[in-house]
């Protein structure tokens, strides 16, 4: 059974817009920013979900940990419908910012505490203080850094407490949204390896959303792609790398700068994005596809990749 589940999940946003008539009425329509997605975490993997800006990563993820509720379908937590954030701290999610995550009026050490009060108050404030102090330590911060404030810090110290703060209630489930976009490269790499040590030491499962892929290629062990609020592609990072299968996760690896590679993989992706209120028959990728075909209007379900993929392209998986 998978420890996180996503039931054709959707979710959408009423937005005020010109709706273009005679009279150029304002109204309000709806923004679909996640379209029935179904997508299973499994228990001890580090899962990547990766995409464009505005393709629904974020807002999905938010849905998963219960800070946003869903419109539609449903999100399974050990088999459980998930209504709302989990009182008892199991799934905690670190933010792309720490800086704006973290109270600026509070030391760190009573920042964390707080947290560790509130889910244990049965301890006593000596024993909260080394409760700290032993998360401190478990993300790589030295014990000083109890007392001071988060703009004292550095972008990777503050991420580090941000992580610290996730692990307070001992969490199962940690998803991470866009944990090191913000960081210089040497700090990006120290953060990504504590996630990875935390993974492999406390067998922590790990939802990394991110826009970069050669992060996401080295950290995760499956990778899920989304566009428009769809999931296009899922495979084992290994298989996908190697040989995706939707033009759009080409196009995503292509554009990735490598040296070994004196040609791309496949052409970058042209054109803009399709109007997100745009109601599209069939693969909301088409219209900046350079394989696409009349058959592509056609609505595309997820079919089966291999042993263990899916994928939104029928030109990928044709019919037998």
């Amino acid at each position: 059974m998978p420890q996180l589940e996503f039931r054709q999940v959707e979710r959408r946003f009423p937005v005020k817009r010109d709706l273009g008539d005679v009279l150029a009425r304002r109204g309000r329509v709806w923004l679909h920013a996640v379209r029935g997605v179904d997508l299973a975490v499994r228990r001890g993997e580090i899962l990547g979900i990766v995409g464009e800006s505005g393709c629904g990563k974020s807002t999905l993820a938010r849905i998963g940990v219960g800070l946003q509720p869903a419109d539609g379908g449903a999100v399974l937590f050990d088999g459980r419908p998930l209504d709302g954030p989990d009182r008892a701290g199991r799934l905690q999610m670190v933010f792309q910012d720490p800086y704006s995550s973290l109270n600026p009026r509070m030391t760190i050490g009573a920042q964390l505490a707080e947290v560790v009060a509130h889910y244990q108050p049965q301890l006593s404030r000596a024993a909260r203080g080394a409760r700290v102090q032993e998360i401190l330590a478990e993300v790589g911060l030295v014990p000083e850094t109890a007392l001071k404030f988060p703009h004292a810090l550095s972008g990777g110290q503050r991420q580090r407490v941000s992580i610290a703060r996730a692990l307070c209630p001992g969490p199962e489930i940690l998803v991470a949204d866009e944990p090191v976009s913000a960081l210089d490269a040497s700090v990006q790499a120290q953060i990504i390896n504590l996630l990875k040590r935390l993974n492999r030491d406390k067998g922590l499962t790990i939802v990394f959303i991110s826009h970069d892929m050669n992060v996401v290629r080295y950290l995760c062990d499956r990778v899920a792609v989304m566009y428009l609020g769809e999931i296009v592609e899922l495979q084992d990072s290994a298989a996908l790398f190697a040989a995706a299968a939707h033009p759009y996760t080409r196009a995503l690896i292509a554009a990735v700068p490598d040296v070994r590679r004196s040609q791309p993989m496949a052409e970058p992706i042209s054109g803009e994005i399709p109007d997100p209120f745009a109601v599209l028959p069939g693969c909301r990728f088409a219209p900046r596809c350079p394989l696409a075909e009349a058959a592509c209007q056609a609505p595309q379900p997820m079919r089966v990749l291999g042993q263990d993929g899916l994928v939104r392209c029928w030109k990928a998986v044709p019919a037998a």
